[in-house]
């Protein structure tokens, strides 16, 4: 009551400076009794400190007070409070509390002179959008909230602008709820993070202070977030801007890999508009202001620059010194390239999401090694080597036994094939991925077929009957870069072969056709089959490509006639040749080295850029060290559970259970996963089950989570009790 008399009676600002700076943040969320009798005092007396010019007033602590009733609303509905305006006991029932609250949070956004108040309306502004998009309010102030979030991001106070990136990252996992709210917005805010990035790019690489690469690389990795967050089908869809009249048609992807180009070799590449990703005035419309106002930081702060600001209470002005930190932004965007070619329309894989790259080592399935392990015998095997490709991945080629009984081991959908395969182990930034090859000679003898042959790669598919029946797919007819696609196509749903193409059928075309459908990666221009011809050169006229295509004809014809003139001639007969008897390669590395040759590898144009490595114990050292790296953000959090009247550790680690709140809490962190097969990131926790058996886990493409949750974990020594409370980023403890 003495608080409520105080706020309401329009007190000095000093009372209301000392009220708000020793207020708790968790007063409201404490569930003190009648706490929430004051929300419409306090929610008044910080919009007076957030609107106030006295830059020493509590502006933080104000901000976090209005952050921590963003929920409220949605939770008690219509709140009952004491009237702000009398310091009678007069209780209302307020509606308003959340457009009361929300307004004062986007001012403070964009107004507030101190950093770190600005720092904390944003968070309260993020927290507040993932609180109505889970309750599918449709608030019309989503729109400003999000165009104010998406303007900091070229803020020049580079740590408003990465708690602004880091807000973007927030909402990532309530993209569908987004979608229901607005479809489009997915898809706009990552054309806002390409314009960003595209903005900020030349200045950045201009710049000598870590704090600048730093933000742009936060940019590039919550782009990679969002794009994997949505399907391939989305991102490929054209683009429709304001600025876009001339340009040709592009799709969101091909935006994202031209800032990416630029990010690599630099930013003088957008100066050709071959290249030029988006602009920010590109994307101006109803709901995004690109060049929304926002006051600047009035603070005293060092600068170093005439365009940038800096506060020394947010962040250090450190400058780049090293040659690493110099080529920050080009190794980021070279991962998420590498990231976007591997992963995007392919994660999760069947192996589940814990699963990124392949587990397969050199000692698998090698008839030279018996170790489970990498070991230094492996270096003795005729049947692999090692190289570097680029100077950017290790590439291991292995030669080894196809599975029996089977032709080509199962990846060759039964044509006839060598007895052995080639196995291509790659280590890259992204991680390590594992491709088995089989040489292809044609249709297999086995069925009485002739013996055609040719000579291809094939990737392992589940084998289909041979006397699959092939479904007819309808195409709608389009021009695709002046080509008409063709109205009906027989699919087929196994490799052509001499005895299923029909005479009026070409077998290249056939085959070209099939791998478009089977394999769509191959394809060079999105839905452009393969046996659709490509678009005549610029520089050749119709009649010269017609004077060539006659030419040839006429060619074709003259060799027929000679031929049919002359065919009885002696001259023209041969004498007949003995069938070779097949010979068996001798070296354990044949396949291998017919491979890298298909490949280009032994090729004078590639020596420079694919080097033979020694087999040592250095570079045994250096694979377990790649294959013991993460390739994606791991974090491992502790959850404890502290019942009613727990005080001490000991009495807190060695509950075995909880409430239903907090097993339900629990529950949501994470899917379950068994320890003693789980095959991502442990955190410290063992597979031999004296860590427990199960744990909360959570994956995506870019990060890992393992929660230790303590009643899930064995009590019954000091040294485990040490181990639960020991070297963790973060822990949550729930009463």
């Amino acid at each position: 009551c003495k608080c409520h008399v105080l706020l309401s009676l329009l007190p000095s600002k000093d009372i209301v400076n000392t009220i708000i700076k020793h207020c708790s943040p968790q007063f409201f969320s404490l569930g003190l009794p009648g706490a929430t009798m004051l929300i419409m005092d306090f929610i008044i007396a910080a919009g007076r400190v957030a609107s106030s010019s006295f830059l020493n007033a509590p502006r933080v602590e104000a901000q976090v007070l209005l952050g921590s009733l963003v929920c409220f609303p949605n939770l008690y509905c219509e709140l009952p409070a004491l009237h702000p305006n009398t310091p009678d006991i007069v209780v209302s029932h307020f509606t308003d509390v959340k457009e009361l609250t929300i307004k004062t949070v986007l001012s403070s956004a964009r107004e507030e002179p101190s950093g770190p108040a600005r720092c904390v309306a944003l968070c309260s502004l993020g927290i507040w959008i993932c609180e109505e998009l889970v309750h599918e309010s449709h608030h019309p102030q989503i729109k400003e909230a999000l165009n104010v979030i998406c303007v900091s991001l070229k803020f020049p106070n580079k740590t408003v602008a990465h708690v602004a990136c880091n807000m973007l990252n927030m909402l990532i996992p309530y993209v569908y709820r987004l979608q229901i709210y607005q479809a489009v917005s997915p898809l706009k805010i990552i054309q806002i993070l390409i314009a960003t990035i595209t903005h900020l790019l030349p200045n950045t690489e201009a710049s000598s202070y870590e704090q600048d690469k730093r933000l742009v690389v936060s940019l590039l990795l919550c782009l990679l977030d969002w794009i994997m967050a949505l399907p391939l089908k989305t991102l490929l869809q054209p683009l429709h801007t304001t600025g876009a009249e001339n340009k040709t048609e592009q799709s969101v992807l091909n935006c994202v890999y031209k800032v990416l180009h630029g990010c690599v070799y630099g930013a003088q590449c957008f100066s050709n508009p071959k290249y030029f990703p988006l602009s920010l005035s590109d994307l101006a419309s109803v709901d995004y202001d690109p060049f929304m106002h926002l006051e600047s930081l009035k603070e005293p702060e060092p600068l170093h620059s005439p365009d940038s600001e800096r506060s020394s209470k947010l962040q250090p002005v450190t400058e780049v010194k090293t040659h690493m930190q110099q080529g920050l932004i080009s190794v980021a965007a070279r991962t998420v390239i590498t990231h976007l070619v591997n992963h995007l329309g392919h994660y999760p894989m069947s192996g589940g999401p814990a699963m990124l790259t392949s587990q397969v080592c050199e000692n698998n399935d090698n008839p030279y090694s018996e170790s489970p392990e990498l070991s230094p015998e492996l270096f003795e095997s005729p049947n692999l080597q090692f190289f570097v490709l680029n100077n950017t991945s290790l590439v291991s080629c292995i030669q080894i036994q196809a599975e029996e009984n089977m032709p080509g081991g199962g990846l060759s959908a039964g044509l006839a094939s060598a007895n052995s395969n080639v196995r291509i182990i790659v280590r890259d930034l992204s991680g390590k991925y594992a491709w088995d090859s089989a040489i292809l000679y044609g249709p297999s003898s086995l069925c009485g077929l002739p013996e055609h042959t040719f000579l291809a790669l094939s990737v392992f598919q589940q084998e289909k009957p041979e006397d699959a029946p092939s479904s007819d797919h309808v195409e709608d007819v389009s021009v695709r870069d002046g080509i008409a696609l063709q109205v009906k196509r027989n699919f087929r749903e196994t490799v052509p072969t001499w005895d299923t193409i029909r005479e009026e059928e070409d077998a290249l075309d056939e085959l070209l056709h099939y791998l478009g459908v089977s394999s769509p990666e191959c394809l060079q221009r999105a839905g452009v089959s393969l046996n659709i011809p490509a678009p005549q050169p610029i520089c050749i006229s119709e009649k010269q490509e017609n004077d060539v295509i006659n030419a040839i004809l006429k060619q074709h014809t003259e060799e027929r006639e000679f031929v049919e003139k002359h065919f009885s001639d002696l001259n023209m007969k041969a004498v007949e040749q003995d069938e070779p008897t097949p010979q068996k390669p001798q070296s354990a590395f044949y396949y291998c080295r017919l491979l890298l040759s298909i490949l280009g590898m032994n090729s004078w144009d590639k020596r420079r850029s694919f080097h033979l490595l020694k087999k040592n114990e250095k570079l045994l050292r250096e694979l377990k060290n790649l294959d013991s790296r993460q390739c994606r953000e791991t974090h491992k959090i502790a959850v404890f559970y502290v019942a009613e009247g727990q005080e001490d550790k000991h009495s807190i680690l060695t509950n075995t259970g909880g409430s239903q709140a907090y097993e339900d809490f629990v529950a949501g962190l994470g899917w379950e996963v068994n320890l003693t097969n789980h095959c991502g990131f442990m955190g410290g926790l063992q597979k031999n089950k004296s860590t427990g058996l199960t744990t909360p886990y959570f994956a995506t493409s870019t990060v890992e989570v393992m929660f230790h949750v303590s009643t899930r974990m064995p009590s019954d020594s000091d040294d485990s009790l040490t181990k639960k409370v020991g070297g963790f980023e973060y822990s949550i403890s729930l009463r």
